[in-house]
């Protein structure tokens, strides 16, 4: 059976002509082993756990390297956590005080499975990514808006997904976590599979797939290709 992508049916595949060329000259080995060897680490001490991650690397890129690849090895999307979301938002679409209120005690049951558990969805990876950044010294932000594979926005009514921007050498850089970590296979369970293309992709081929509410995190303008 064909398997079940994160968020979506995500059974396409990414070229990785990415920004990633803007650092050609520096390997991520280093620090792809550095979090390799942090496997399992527990999420009660985010100082600590950045520290470990980066103050062997000597560049602002590793040092992000080391975090973006560690959470996507080590944080499980939670499929149920997500079809449970999915419809109570859609349940409530019409009634915004609600659906406030829901989103408010669904985040804490988020970062509740997050710390705990080491489960969660698209906000959880956002936040940990720019928690840890942060605790490194790095600037990095959340994106909040839309998600979909099938290249086209007409049909989501609400935003579904969250991702973020890191700052390297006074550049915006895009990524997505979720997207990268791994799959949920046909008995609904996830499975780690990491996914090298959202590292820092390439504005123009993010955009086809991600919609920010915010049109300044496209990276591009979005003017020239329409």
């Amino acid at each position: 059976m064909r398997k079940l992508y994160i968020l979506l049916l995500f059974t396409f595949t990414w070229q990785l002509n990415a920004q990633q060329s803007d650092f050609k000259t520096i390997s991520f080995k280093k620090a792809d082993n550095i979090a390799a060897l942090l496997e399992g680490k527990e999420l009660n001490n985010l100082p600590l756990l950045a520290h470990n991650l980066t103050y062997k690397l000597d560049t602002d890129v590793e040092r992000f390297r080391a975090i973006y690849y560690w959470v996507c090895h080590n944080i499980k999307n939670d499929y149920y956590l997500m079809v449970k979301n999915d419809r109570m938002r859609r349940k409530l679409k019409n009634d915004i005080t609600q659906l406030n209120t829901w989103n408010k005690t669904f985040k804490k049951e988020v970062f509740n499975k997050l710390s705990k558990e080491r489960k969660t969805l698209c906000t959880g990876y956002a936040f940990l990514i720019k928690e840890l950044a942060m605790h490194a010294g790095l600037e990095c932000e959340i994106v909040n808006g839309y998600g979909n594979t099938s290249n086209s926005f007409k049909n989501l009514k609400m935003p579904n997904h969250s991702w973020n921007v890191i700052k390297l050498n006074g550049k915006w850089y895009l990524c997505d976590a979720t997207w990268s970590s791994g799959f949920i296979d046909e008995s609904y369970q996830f499975k780690f599979n990491y996914n090298d293309a959202f590292f820092l992709m390439e504005p123009q081929q993010f955009g086809k797939n991600h919609k920010p509410l915010n049109s300044k995190w496209f990276l591009y303008d979005i003017q020239e290709t329409r």
